[in-house]
């Protein structure tokens, strides 16, 4: 029987002290090992086992032992056998030492230009085994990070790579460009067996380049954007790296400058970016502060001074990538920053223009501040109006706010509110506690409960905003966030299940209120029902895992910017036999008859990308959620190619859900769109007019346009890098519009210091 591996702790009499470190660290990337001082004379050795496979004439990269595709043997401890056989108490060992390459490329990291396929084509010609291959590694029971990388440095981008570690898919769907050739891929997985197994099974063509085993109860970065190696980078890039967070989130005062570098390889010297997480702290955000040079290598340097909120240091990480050409996009639309010296330094979440023709802005504690509007756009001392924290005897985060149609003047003041627990980051929300308000009064001094008891995350997924449709002015329009990150309980959000009414746009008929408040606690003791005939509060479309804000557009559609999850979430699978409930979806069958497509629970699963939709009534929008029988993920994987919004990990023939209708507009990773309007001024030659204006708060931190049109009223177009729109810090939130000047009111909040401020933007005619 081979010997198993597992990190060991040592105790050292003779450690040098002298050498004045509290640890030794080496980049697993590179070197072996992590030695960590515990305390005088009790170190922490952090075994790193890392592999290089290649062939056997060639040299084997620093830290690493090399893997020449030899045949499983239980002396070494690794090796290969034939991928049919896995299901076999012993696996059959398979020598494939032909299929072994090294391309030799230069400037190619010796790891990058070595590979092994594990599925060479049966089409191909030349020697080699065509007999798909999987990869053991004996190894101790436990949970460990497993990076993978697959990609082949030369010319050929024929591969569809897929990567199982311990039957799971961790590289799922790759498929290679000519500027992105490689991927790589850190995933925290059990070994229940005593050994390791990697295979490609749902691939076509895999290559393997390397592997690094590194204990599990350290966060480590999953996977970055760009990847390593990558060419042709846009040069006003944000940099995003998914992570792993085996205990707690990202501690987001050890991320800085001295903890993650960015390096220009041409001067050699630190680049200047702002340091961002989002809201859940399950994302690390570079943005450059000048845009990066053209045609210049850049290393990303993601050190162990980066902890998790538990001080638990993370596994380093280093990549490189090389910028493109920076193309400047054509516009003569400009604006100006304005900066506003009246505006005190708050936590601001929202903004909005009053009938009394006065700013009004919202904060995370529940304060509102209300501001004259000067002739040139810009703010005089705010009245602070602080009922809404003297009500309820403390703060409250406001995310929505919205004057009701009938409020139309200084002397009839109602705004309505949607008012969170105050979340400080540090322990858990308690679920049941979200709020829809009416504050009315000349000071919105009078403040009125109406609906009490809606859903709320552990964490940072609110009640959000609200929206009155103008054909319906006492029906409220409200995001309910989702308590999970794809559907299914997972730890970052504290396994905190799904409620009927989380992940959904909600449909408040205030004229059903005749008693308020309402409570709409549906689960844990509550009983309010929905789908219950007069309802006040129903599910008008599900689906919508966390949008922060709303827009009714004037062309009749209800737009929602979607945030979607960082890399980790679970998923839900369906049961047998189906609930009672499912004859309660919105779209409730005729008869009671439902049908659904059958589909396996996931777990850990990859990035989710942020969408813009047109919600339509009873529509789903992907965020699964087992209280309304809805299981699957965004659009499945209903075919072999490549699907709309598909999910790369669940198996290819996974229908969507029956309701499922798309989306409108793909903003990409870790955008964060928040804040959307509808600009209706017609300066600048009405240019934006009717467009839709949205923030993006995590990468970019700048102001998208987008432009709705065709058939289905989509966006058929979007510009950035306007004048005006770029280069916001703190990150914009989000904005308002005075229709009379086209002037902007842009809210911005600091994520690491929770303080924000208000910028202008004048346009320039």
């Amino acid at each position: 029987m081979a010997s198993q591996r597992s990190p060991e702790l040592i105790i050292a009499d003779t450690w040098p002290m002298s050498m004045g470190y509290s640890y030794i660290n080496y980049d697993y990337n590179g070197k072996a090992c992590m030695i960590y001082n515990i305390k005088p004379k009790i170190l922490l050795l952090v075994t790193v086992q890392a592999i290089a496979f290649q062939p056997n004439n060639v040299s084997v990269p620093s830290g690493y032992i090399k893997d020449v595709g030899q045949a499983y043997d239980n002396t070494r401890g690794f090796g290969w056998v034939r991928e049919d056989s896995l299901g076999n108490t012993t696996p059959t060992p398979l020598d494939i030492q032909l299929n072994t390459r090294d391309r030799n490329q230069s400037g190619i990291d010796q790891r990058l230009n070595r590979l092994i396929h594990l599925q060479y084509p049966v089409a191909y010609s030349g020697a080699a085994v065509k007999i798909p291959a999987a990869w053991e590694y004996a190894l101790s029971n436990g949970s460990y990070n497993v990076t993978v990388s697959v990609g082949d440095a030369g010319n050929a981008v024929d591969s569809n790579h897929q990567i199982n570690i311990e039957g799971t898919p961790a590289i799922a769907g790759f498929v290679p460009t000519a500027t992105k050739k490689f991927t790589a891929v850190t995933r925290i997985v059990n070994v229940a067996d005593g050994k390791l197994t990697i295979d490609a099974r749902g691939g076509q063509n895999t290559k393997l380049n390397y592997i690094a085993i590194a204990p599990g109860n350290q966060p480590s970065v999953r996977i970055s954007n760009p990847t390593d190696s990558q060419t042709n980078v846009s040069p006003d890039i944000s940099i995003t790296a998914d992570v792993n967070l085996p205990n707690s989130g990202i501690a987001v005062n050890s991320i800085s400058a001295s903890t993650i570098k960015l390096i220009d390889s041409s001067t050699n010297t630190q680049v200047n970016v702002n340091y961002n997480t989002s809201g859940g702290g399950d994302v690390i955000v570079l943005s450059p502060i000048n845009r990066l040079k053209n045609n210049t290598k850049y290393f990303l340097q993601i050190t162990d001074g980066v902890k998790d909120s538990n001080g638990v240091a993370f596994l380093p990480y280093s990549i490189s990538f090389t910028t493109g050409i920076f193309v400047n996009p054509v516009s003569n639309i400009t604006f100006e920053q304005v900066s506003l010296a009246n505006v005190p330094a708050k936590p601001y979440t929202t903004v909005l223009i009053g009938p009394d023709n006065k700013l009004y802005a919202a904060t995370l504690l529940g304060e509102i501040l209300r501001f004259p509007i000067n002739a040139n756009g810009t703010l005089g001392t705010p009245q602070t109006i602080s009922s809404l924290q003297t009500a309820n005897g403390g703060n409250r985060t406001i995310i929505g706010m919205h004057f009701a149609p009938s409020s139309t003047n200084a002397s009839n003041l109602i705004l309505w509110v949607t008012n969170n627990y105050y979340w400080n980051s540090t322990v858990d929300a308690p679920e049941w506690t979200g709020k829809i308000t009416r504050l009315s009064g000349i000071n919105l001094e009078t403040v009125q409960d109406y609906v009490v008891d809606l859903p709320r995350s552990s964490r940072d997924h609110l009640t959000n905003s609200i929206e009155f449709k103008p054909s319906e002015p006492n029906v409220l329009y409200v995001l309910q966030g989702s308590n999970s990150s794809t559907g299914a309980p997972n730890t970052a959000w504290s396994n905190r299940p799904e409620r009927l009414l989380t992940g959904a746009v909600l449909r408040v008929d205030l004229s059903k209120i005749t008693s308020p408040p309402l409570s709409v606690k549906t689960e844990d003791g509550g009983t309010y029902n929905p789908f219950g005939l007069g309802a006040a509060v129903t599910i008008f479309a599900s689906g919508v895992r966390n949008a922060y804000d709303l827009v009714w557009h004037t062309n009749g559609q209800l737009y929602v910017p979607m945030n979607g999850s960082a890399a980790g979430g679970n998923t839900p699978n369906t049961p047998i036999p189906l609930p009672l409930a499912c004859q309660n979806r919105i779209d409730k069958a005729t008869n009671g008859i439902y049908t659904s497509p059958s589909v396996p629970g996931l777990s850990s699963i990859g990035t989710q990308r942020d969408f813009l939709f047109r919600v339509v009534k009873n529509g789903y929008y992907g965020h699964p959620n087992p209280k309304r029988c809805e299981w699957v993920l965004s659009g499945g994987n209903p075919t072999a190619g490549i699907d709309p919004v598909q999910i790369n990990e669940y198996p290819v023939g996974t229908l969507p859900d029956r309701n499922w209708k798309g989306i409108a507009f793909d903003f990409g990773e870790h955008f964060s769109p928040n804040g959307v309007i509808e600009y209706r001024s017609n300066v600048l030659g009405g240019q934006l007019q009717g467009k839709l204006l949205v923030t993006r708060f995590s990468a970019g931190k700048d102001i998208i346009v987008l432009t709705p049109g065709g058939a289905n009223l989509d966006i058929v177009n979007f510009q950035t890098g306007i004048t005006g729109f770029t280069g916001f810090n703190p990150s914009p939130l989000d904005l308002v519009e005075n229709p009379a000047n086209g002037n902007l009111y842009v809210a911005q909040l600091s994520q690491e210091t929770s303080i924000g401020k208000i910028t202008l933007l004048r346009p320039l005619h």
